[in-house]
């Protein structure tokens, strides 16, 4: 399991949510969204779309995809996922493949 009890925790705590995609000739691109819309069994997590235009396509040309879950509440702490993204149904469907602790 790649998103731990610890980082599902810390998702409603995040004030904002960085997402990187890379484009087909490796520029990468860097949005905020404003919360998760759900966590999913697997290590999926959902995002709503609105516009994300670059992003939607960066994530049909290669499909990488990170993502940063950081918060001060109780101290610092956060963590920087790794993985893959689809796009479904106007949404994003991220499937973490690892985890780094970032503080």
């Amino acid at each position: 399991m790649v998103i731990t009890r610890e980082i599902q925790e810390l998702i409603p705590q995040a004030p904002i949510i960085p997402i990187v995609t890379v484009s087909s000739q490796g520029e990468p691109h860097l949005i905020v969204v404003g919360q998760v819309k759900e966590v999913r069994e697997g290590d999926t997590l959902v995002f709503s779309i609105y516009k994300m235009h670059t992003t939607q396509q960066n994530i049909k040309d290669t499909g990488k995809m990170q993502i940063v879950i950081a918060t001060r509440e109780g101290g610092p702490k956060g963590y920087r996922l790794i993985g893959k993204a689809c796009v479904e149904e106007q949404q994003v469907l991220f499937k973490a493949e690892r985890a780094e602790a970032l503080l």
